[in-house]
């Protein structure tokens, strides 16, 4: 038995709008994580400035678990939009409640994988290490927290699942890295620093909240259809 070949799917970036725009609802939740995250380093910013942001790094923990696991029940979302045509956000926010742990563990092993990847790269005197370990850290695992929440896989098996899935289709992986790369830093540097200069200084923050939670949102409506078309795709 062979897996279908490793072909990029470039309708399905396309695809994607139709169905991110028929559920906006994926937004939601990463509204509320940005909401907290916002709040966090609001109250971070009063409780260490005693001791000169001694536990600011501990906020910044809790603040990017927080948006991890946003990220996590927007990815369960946009599958089930991909699935029904329509989502449901009660549905959503269960299945991510009983897969909180997984998404947790993932987020938190995720973020740990490209620091280590950095630090390694950052110690070695070979230009550019640090970016490409980070990138190839970003290529194997990208499929973790969609494995975990989606999936339902354990936190820890789920980057051996992304491994295996990312080295299957390396391909599909690259270019799905790519397009959430573009996406991302062309909504949230590119088009802010677009507008910034015609917002007032209140309007900045809000600006830059709705257009990470635009540029999450789109990203979360791929990686779900992608992670399901590649990891469940039928053999022959």
């Amino acid at each position: 038995m062979r897996r279908a070949p490793d072909k990029p799917d470039f309708a399905l970036y396309l695809k994607a709008f139709a169905v991110y725009g028929r559920n906006l609802g994926v937004l939601v939740p990463l509204f509320v994580g940005m909401l907290v995250v916002v709040a966090f380093d609001l109250i971070g910013n009063w409780l260490w400035s005693p001791v000169g942001g001694a536990g600011a790094p501990l906020t910044g923990l809790i603040g990017n678990l927080v948006l991890g696991f946003a990220f996590g029940v927007a990815l369960i979302f946009a599958d089930d939009g991909w699935r029904h045509g329509r989502a449901n956000l009660r549905t959503a926010w269960d299945s991510g409640r009983r897969n909180a742990g997984n998404i947790l563990l993932a987020v938190l092993g995720f973020g740990f994988i490209l620091y280590v990847a950095g630090a390694v790269g950052a110690i070695l005197p070979i230009p550019y290490l640090s970016l490409l370990l980070q990138l190839l850290a970003l290529w194997a695992f990208i499929y973790a927290v969609p494995a975990a929440a989606i999936g339902g896989i354990p936190g820890g098996a789920a980057f051996s699942v992304s491994l295996q899935t990312a080295k299957a289709n390396p391909l599909a992986t690259i270019v799905l890295l790519i397009v959430c790369a573009i996406v991302y830093v062309g909504i949230t540097v590119y088009a802010m620093n677009a507008i910034a200069f015609s917002l007032p200084y209140y309007a900045l923050e809000a600006t830059k909240f709705l257009l990470t939670s635009l540029a999450l949102g789109y990203i979360a409506t791929v990686m779900a259809k992608q992670y399901t078309d590649l990891r469940f795709r039928p053999y022959w």
